[in-house]
Parts: structure tokens; sequence; C-alpha cells
């Protein structure tokens, strides 16, 4: 059953019955199927014994994320872990922010400012915003998140380097934000929207390599 907890077995038949993985990534294979009509990602724990556990524990991890985030508009939703390997969401028919064609861009990255305040609302940091690939655009021009294996979640307690990590991604987060939304040219940035920017430590050791790389080989 699509709304109650899935039949495992349903589940091995999709990866199974997939010809090839529809996407290979550093987390596994994400393979496309469809359960009692409805179409589905299976992102599968592959690899030899050692790159399979440490895939596990990342899917793991990333479901973590995903039951906080059930609910948030612009998050796909989750249908579960199975067999300590096999992570279920929904397949959403969407575009790649590096390649939609958006027509009304203040609607679009208001909408999703709005899907990251409430992210970081129920605590977590996806992490991984500055690549465009984890940001689709469904055919009303809305906007989705995927991919949250680069996530970090808000421990309760007594945890400092978790603090450090999850303020560092929610940043990163929201730096991600402002530079697609203005593509770059920060010199078009408004006020409002200035407040939420932060330069971090890692930008800018990223900028100076980039320099030095540029300044060798240009």
């Amino acid at each position: 059953m699509i709304d109650g907890v899935m039949d495992a077995a349903e589940i091995r038949r999709v990866v199974a019955e997939s010809e090839r993985p529809a996407v290979r990534g550093h987390q596994g294979d994400l393979h496309l199927g469809e359960v009692d009509g409805h179409r589905i990602f299976v992102k599968a724990a592959t690899g030899n014994p050692l790159a399979a556990a440490v895939r596990r524990w990342m899917l793991r991890r990333e479901y973590e994320a995903y039951r906080r985030l059930e609910d948030v508009p612009g998050i796909p939703r989750c249908y579960g872990f199975y067999d300590g390997r096999y992570l279920v969401m929904d397949a959403i028919d969407g575009r790649s922010l590096r390649d939609a064609v958006i027509h009304d861009r203040e609607q679009f990255f208001g909408e999703l400012f709005a899907i990251v305040d409430a992210m970081h609302a129920r605590g977590v940091a996806h992490g991984d915003l500055m690549r465009k690939d984890n940001i689709l655009v469904d055919r009303d021009e809305h906007p989705m998140l995927v991919d949250f294996g680069a996530s970090t979640i808000y421990r309760r307690g007594f945890h400092p380097l978790n603090r450090v990590a999850y303020r560092f991604c929610a940043q990163h987060d929201l730096n991600a934000w402002l530079k697609h939304k203005y593509r770059r040219r920060w010199e078009l940035v408004t006020p409002e929207d200035a407040r939420y920017h932060r330069r971090l430590l890692f930008d800018r050791l990223a900028r100076h390599v980039k320099r030095a790389w540029l300044a060798l080989h240009g």
C-alpha cells in the first residue's frame, strides 16, 4: 500500500526490475519504479561490503531528515527505509534549477526561502543547496528540495560540534539561496535579502584557491 507501510517485497521488485539505475550517486543507486500506480524513487545502498555499510549509514541519516520534514511543502514524501538499505520517496516530476526556465523569479525564490526557513525550523540544514540539481522546479514552477544525504540534523542536549556543524550548514543554505536568486550578481542584492548573507570561512578559502588556480593556468 502506498499510503501505509509499503511491502518490502515491492521495493525489492522495483530494484530488481530496473534494468539500470536512473542515477548513480555517492550514496548508492537511484531506481525509478511504480507501486500501485504511484511513481517512486528507491535509493539503494550498493557496492562492496565497506562501501555498502557506509551508504546504509548515510541513508539512515537521510531518512531521519525526511522524517523531521514530513508534511513540509516543497519536500518529497518519504515512505520509509526498508531492509536497512532502501530509502523510498516520491518521484518528483521536475527539472533541475540548472535547466529550468522560471518566469516569476520573485515568487519562486520567495517560495524557496519559505521551504528553507521551514526546514531550519524543524532542525534540518540541507548543506548542499549550492548544487542546482538538488533544487527542482515542478511543472507549475514551484521549488522542491531533494537529496538530503549531506544534511545536518540539530541534536538536543549538549552537542557542541553538532551546533557548529548545524549553524555552518544552515548559513550555507541561505548563502546558496541568495546566490541562485541573484545569479551571483551581488551588487543587485536588496538590503532586505542581504541580512541573510554571511561569508563563511570555507567560501573564502575556496575563492583564494580558485584565484590561485586561474593565475597559474590563465
